[in-house]
This record gives C-alpha cells, sequence and structure tokens, in this order.
C-alpha cells in the first residue's frame, strides 16, 4: 500500500512527498529495490545523477529480471558522462530480453543520439521484426525519421496494420505524424498534409491551455525588467567564462549552431539546459517571498550571487570546461534579463527562419510535450507573436549582449556568417568548425539525425511545397 501511494506521488509529480514515502520503506526494508528504483527516478527527474546511478545500480541488483530500472541507469551514466557505462547497461538489457522489442529501441535511441546512424537504424529494424507491441509505434516513428526507404519498401502498410490495432490516442498520433512523414519524403504532399493535420488535430486534443493565456505573463516579465534595470555599472564584475545562450524559437536551426560552434576549441555545451528556469528561479523566489518575475524587484547583491552560483555549478559538471559554455535551450529567451542580472558578461544568439518556414517545422514534427502552439498554427502564430515582442524588449535593455542569427544566411555563406557570429563572441573563428558533423557528442533533439551531415540548404525552400496548406492553417480561428 505504501509502495503504491509513494508511486503515485511520484507520477503526480509530488517529489518531497513521494521521497518521503520512499525512504520510509527502506527504513523497514533496506533491501527494497522498488524503493530504490523510485528514489534513483526521483533523482534522474531533479538531475542528481551521481545519486541516480548509486541508488538505479543499488535497484538493478535487487530487480534483477526488471528492465525500467536498468533503462533508467543507463539514462543516469549518460547524466554522468559515461556513455560507455550506458551502452554496456543498454547492451545487457537487450540480452536478458532479446524477444521483447523495448530494451533494442532504447540501445537503438542511443546509438541515434551519440551519431552512430547504421547501429541505430540495424536496431530499430530488428526490434520492428520482434512483434507488435505500444513501443512499434514509436520505433517506426524512428525508422521513418531515418528515411531510408523508397516507394517499394516502406513502412507505410506497417503504420496502417498498426492503426487498426490499437485505440490509444497518442500511439494512433505517433502513426500519423510518421505517415505525414513518410507520404512527404515520398512526395504525396496532399497525403502528407492531410496526415499532419490529422497528428496535429490529435496532438492538441492533449493540450490543457491556451497560448493567449501566457500573455499576462510575458507583460509581466517585461514590467518586472524595465530597461533601467541593466544600466548599473558591473565594472566589478569577473568571470572565468562567458555563457553563451542559443535562443529563439523551436526548429530554427539552434542545434545545428550549438554544434558547429561546439566544435571551436574554446567552446562547450551543456545542450538544452533548463537549470534557470527549473532551480535559479524557485531559488530566488524562496529567498523573496514572491511569484517571478515579481522577485527580480527584490532581488539584493547576496541573493544574485547565490542564484549565480547555483548555475555556475551546473557549469562545472560539465563534460568538458571551457572558456565559452553553450546553452542552447531556445526557451531561454524567456529569461535573458534574470540571465543578464547574473551574468553581465552572458552572450545571446537569437537564432531566426523565415516565419513560414519556422511554423510548418514545428507543425510537421513531433514534440513529446504536448504544448498548443506545437500543434496548432493559429497558436503557433501568437506564441511567436510573444517571442518577438518580448525579444524587442530585450534588445532596447541590452542590445550589445545579443546577436540575431539567420538560418537561412548560415546555410547559405556558413564561413562568412560564423566570423561574424565568433567576432561577436570574441574570439577567432576555426575553419573546423564546419566539420561538426564528424563529431560523436550526444545529440537528443529532433535534429539528432540531421546534424550528423555537412551543412546544406536542403531545409530552406521544404516548407514551400505545403505552402496552400500553410497558410489555410494558419487562417484558422483558433479553438476555445
Amino acid at each position: 500500500m505504501l509502495l503504491e501511494k509513494a508511486n503515485q506521488l511520484l507520477a503526480d509529480n509530488r517529489l518531497k512527498e513521494a521521497e518521503f514515502h520512499f525512504k520510509t520503506l527502506l527504513k523497514t526494508d533496506p533491501n527494497n529495490g522498488n524503493a530504490l528504483f523510485g528514489l534513483g527516478r526521483i533523482a534522474l527527474r531533479l538531475e542528481r545523477f551521481d545519486a541516480a546511478v548509486y541508488l538505479l545500480q543499488r535497484a538493478c541488483e535487487h530487480l534483477p529480471n526488471m528492465l525500467e530500472p536498468l533503462h533508467a541507469l543507463a539514462d543516469a551514466f549518460n547524466g554522468v558522462n559515461s556513455p560507455a557505462d550506458a551502452l554496456t547497461v543498454l547492451e545487457y538489457a537487450k540480452s536478458i530480453a532479446s524477444h521483447n522489442p523495448e530494451p533494442h529501441y532504447y540501445l537503438a535511441q542511443h546509438y541515434l543520439t551519440y551519431g552512430e546512424l547504421d547501429k541505430a537504424h540495424t536496431t530499430f529494424a530488428q526490434a520492428l521484426s520482434i512483434g507488435l507491441y505500444p513501443v512499434t509505434a514509436y520505433i517506426l516513428y524512428e525508422l521513418v525519421q531515418l528515411g531510408r526507404f523508397d516507394e517499394q519498401h516502406n513502412y507505410i502498410s506497417n503504420l496502417h496494420h498498426l492503426l487498426t490495432q490499437t485505440n490509444n490516442l497518442r500511439l494512433k498520433m505517433v502513426c500519423y505524424y510518421a505517415l505525414a512523414k513518410s507520404y512527404d519524403k515520398l512526395n504525396d504532399i496532399e497525403q502528407a498534409a492531410n496526415y499532419y493535420i490529422l497528428a496535429n488535430k490529435l496532438q492538441f486534443q492533449l493540450t490543457d491551455f491556451k497560448t493567449a493565456q501566457l500573455v499576462e505573463f510575458y507583460e509581466h516579465i517585461k514590467q518586472y525588467h524595465p530597461v533601467e534595470l541593466f544600466q548599473s555599472d558591473h565594472s566589478s564584475f569577473t568571470a572565468t567564462l562567458t555563457p553563451v545562450f542559443i535562443i529563439g524559437m523551436p526548429r530554427s536551426g539552434s542545434t545545428l549552431l550549438e554544434q558547429i560552434i561546439a566544435t571551436h576549441s574554446e567552446f562547450a555545451t551543456i545542450g538544452e539546459d533548463s537549470t534557470i528556469s527549473r532551480d535559479v528561479v524557485p531559488f530566488i523566489e524562496h529567498k523573496t517571498k514572491l511569484p517571478y518575475p515579481e522577485c527580480l524587484s527584490a532581488l539584493t547583491p547576496s541573493v544574485i550571487m547565490q542564484a549565480r552560483e547555483i548555475y555556475t555549478l551546473k557549469l562545472k559538471h560539465a563534460k568538458s570546461i571551457r572558456a565559452f559554455m553553450i546553452n542552447k535551450l531556445p526557451a531561454n529567451y524567456q529569461s535573458l534579463g534574470l540571465i543578464k542580472l547574473l551574468y553581465p558578461n552572458a552572450k545571446f544568439i537569437d537564432m531566426q527562419r523565415g516565419f513560414d518556414a519556422t511554423a510548418w517545422s514545428v507543425f510537421s514534427n513531433y514534440f513529446g510535450e504536448n504544448e498548443p502552439y506545437f500543434c496548432s498554427l493559429p497558436e503557433f502564430k501568437t506564441y511567436y507573436s510573444l517571442y518577438q515582442n518580448l525579444m524587442q524588449h530585450w534588445h532596447r535593455a541590452f542590445s550589445d549582449s545579443i546577436f540575431t542569427l539567420q538560418y537561412e544566411q548560415l546555410v547559405n555563406q556558413p564561413k562568412e556568417t560564423l566570423q561574424h557570429v565568433f567576432n561577436f563572441l570574441g574570439c577567432e573563428y576555426e575553419a573546423g568548425c564546419l566539420d561538426f558533423y564528424k563529431s560523436k557528442q550526444p545529440v537528443s533533439t529532433l535534429s539528432k539525425g540531421a546534424v550528423r551531415k555537412p551543412i546544406n540548404t536542403k531545409a530552406t525552400e521544404h516548407y514551400k511545397r505545403f505552402e496552400a496548406t500553410l497558410h489555410n492553417l494558419l487562417n484558422e480561428p483558433q479553438t476555445n
């Protein structure tokens, strides 16, 4: 009963309460594998990866035939920058459940993350051959994303068959996205558009708010970040590294830029990191007893210093530490003012792409998060407007710290564009940056396959094949 309650609390993301119940179980049974697994999952969610490794290793010892703790342990090893250990765990999981496609799927995802595309494709294909399971929808989606099919040999019949076998809304949605991608690659534009629309309509049903509800929050961000706030003298501030934030809309080329500049000898990346919103903001709210962004009005030098240390500690745990540390979470654009207060030397690269191209790329890709602007073009139009408006405010406040980079310019004139980027950042361009695709650095975003290829212009015109559908959808009334 206590274990059931603890797991439910964890499912509801009530982590402190869940942790208390799991620890209570361990007091009477120190080797309770399920309680150790629960604590390990909590440590993972909080990105306490060292603790997660310890707890999940113990959990696996006491739950030797369970796959979930092994998969979680692999995530923890990746969190402490030990991909070789993660691979060992995933290969072991596959060996003890060779007739289950799930461990094949997780192993293939590992290969995909580290740029082993051939191994990923082979392992996904092996998983598909095992039979029909809930994970099959995701396996098919990844195989379609890899794009190694043609009119004679493809996954369309598999996807249609799976659709007849499930009533699960999310699995149907994933199948629709995969069918849309399949028809897209096979140049059946009408069918592709139909399935993109079906997929997005299903996902929109899973959302629980509307983008317009964010308007007041964005107005408060501007209200509590007045331009005067950033006119203080920061000459006494010193730092041994420069935080670099790549921001913007999703699908604007941020992963491509990150991989390029992370190849530079003076740069390292922590990927899409949410420490600012997940850890720094709650800390400031706690210290000031005010909600964000109102808490910015009560900041003191002491609170700023302590908040800065939270993010600095995150950087210190990175696999590599360089003079320039990249964070490429696009949504960090909402926190630029706070970041600038913490790090007066921070640099921001606003990655922009033509609106139509960005909108269609968002609409035609499956995001795991059920946010309305990911699955409705009118909602995305509202979100894009909020972003542009907020960026104008940041430019008024500290424009010298922001570099606006056009995706189209980057792929058409990479060397010249990168020279401007590095000049803004204060270092020299290195020719080796254009060999970024040879790197085996982990990439877990939707672009994880695309960034394993040399820079090219293929994506710049893709949306135009769907231009009529795009504009019709953009002009649809928003659902109340």
